[in-house]
């Protein structure tokens, strides 16, 4: 059989063709073999830095991935209506993120919240993003994302923010929550009261304690018809441990420190507070203190903010001020001055550490404690209410302080904090347990008549025992 050979070519030049194929074959796989080791790690180190980034961004709940992150959302106080706006307006702005707002009862939350988040988060009945009391944090420290640097510098939370943040929110030089309101307590009086006694407002203690003993006016029986301030009790006085942890704060005694100075220095604040039970300003047998000022018959009234509404709802036309509360007189190097010391008591926002939308989660925070989103906010709630929640910004303060009904909180705020007396926050932790050491204490001085120091080993006894189970020293 006549062999393949193409035609021109005989068998020697054949054999001299298939040599010359092997050996420009050979140089190839030598030219591919002598690549720079340089060009050979570079072209893996960007094929693995590619294939982490497609996984960081499938992964972590990061809006560049293109794929829809669903964020629940666990909500208190706000109603739905008034967060539907601001929700509506940052999804529009980011169409890769949806927030599943859920309005709480007050009933049992904080425990329905910490049973929620020991779960693993991704499910849909765990909250990625959580609304808790500035005063939680030592309960809800094993759940907190810390809010990373990134997002902080953007909302200008150093800056912009007033200075009570800084104390009450930052563990380890990071805060630990986002606020986006501010609340605390502020004195109410009467102005029909106070101009038809032509006293002026106190404010020192002592000059207000005076100036409420003339503004009590009592019946042919001796029973208190007009009270002069609501103090000195614990069953008839709307957040009377809020009265209570701002003595303590202005005379120094912190929960934190129990020493010797600080025995004494509660022991003042507790024989203070329950001197105006003496039935020469207050007594037990009175209606409630929201009541009694709503009817026209308290001069003085220690509240948050928020009671502005029920005092709109209870009695409409009630004329009143609202002032910064009295301080302690101070020794300073021009005689005597005052302390500026204020008691601060709001809500903020938090990110479940478990939670794999994280950064979903800090985009949403993001927007909602900008000036944009808090401006909406605000917006919507003036619709359905007085005015909306006081905002945390120095920067927006001008134009809220020219509502005489905010204007005494926010000039305390930058000389706020929070503590562990406060009231209403419905905890049953913490804040419940403190204050029921001081209830106990209070009631045995007024109602059963012990002394002070009587009452005081037990207190100090309580508040060690809370002190340690919430590792507030930590």
């Amino acid at each position: 059989m006549p062999s393949r050979v193409p035609l021109g070519l005989d068998k020697e030049e054949e054999e001299e063709k298939k040599e010359a194929e092997k050996v420009v074959s050979s140089e190839k796989k030598t030219e591919k073999k002598n690549l720079p080791k340089w060009m050979i790690g570079g072209g893996i180190a960007v094929v693995i830095i590619v294939i982490v980034l497609v996984i960081k961004m499938l992964g972590d709940g990061s809006v560049k991935s293109g794929k829809i992150v669903t964020l629940n959302y666990w909500g208190l106080w706000e109603e739905e209506s008034v967060m539907a706006g601001v929700i509506a307006d940052f999804e529009a702005k980011n169409p890769n993120i949806k927030i599943n707002y859920s309005k709480n009862s007050y009933d049992n939350y904080r425990s329905r919240l910490a049973g929620r988040l020991k779960k693993e988060g991704g499910t849909e009945e765990v909250p990625d993003i959580f609304r808790i009391h500035a005063s939680w944090l030592p309960m809800f420290s094993d759940y907190l994302a810390p809010i990373p640097k990134r997002v902080t510098d953007k909302i200008g939370m150093e800056e912009d923010f007033f200075e009570v943040y800084k104390r009450d929110l930052k563990k380890d030089g990071s805060f630990m929550a986002v606020p986006i309101m501010y609340d605390g307590l502020s004195l109410f009086y009467n102005k029909k009261l106070i101009e038809a006694a032509g006293v002026k407002l106190p404010e020192s203690w002592l000059e207000f304690k005076s100036t409420a003993e003339k503004l009590t006016v009592k019946d042919e029986r001796g029973k208190i018809k007009v009270a002069g301030v609501a103090m000195g009790t614990t069953e008839n006085v709307d957040h009377w441990s809020d009265i209570v942890g701002l003595m303590m704060k202005q005379n120094g005694a912190d929960i934190k420190k129990q020493d010797v100075a600080f025995a004494e220095k509660l022991k003042t604040v507790l024989t203070f507070y329950t001197l105006f039970a003496d039935g020469k300003t207050w007594d037990a047998d009175l209606p409630n203190s929201t009541q009694l000022f709503a009817s026209g018959n308290l001069a003085f009234y220690f509240a948050p903010a928020w009671r502005v509404f029920n005092l709109g709802e209870m009695t409409p036309d009630l004329d009143y001020g609202i002032m910064k509360v009295p301080q302690l007189p101070i020794n300073t190097s021009g005689g005597e001055g005052l302390t500026d010391i204020h008691w601060a008591s709001y809500w903020v926002e938090a990110v479940n550490n478990k939670s794999e939308k994280k950064e979903a989660a800090f985009t949403f925070l993001t927007y909602l404690a900008s000036q944009e989103g808090l401006d909406l906010m605000n917006k919507t709630a003036s619709q359905i209410r007085a005015f909306g929640e006081i905002s945390p910004r120095k920067s927006m303060a001008e134009a809220l302080a020219s509502n005489p009904k905010i204007k005494a909180f926010v000039e305390a705020a930058d000389q706020a904090s929070c503590g562990f007396t406060s009231s209403r926050t419905f905890d049953d932790g913490l804040n419940d347990e403190m204050n029921t050491y001081f209830k106990n204490a209070i009631n045995g001085v007024v109602i059963n008549r012990a002394t002070v120091d009587k009452v005081l080993p037990d207190l100090l006894n309580g508040i060690a025992q809370t002190t340690s189970k919430y590792k507030l020293n930590n």
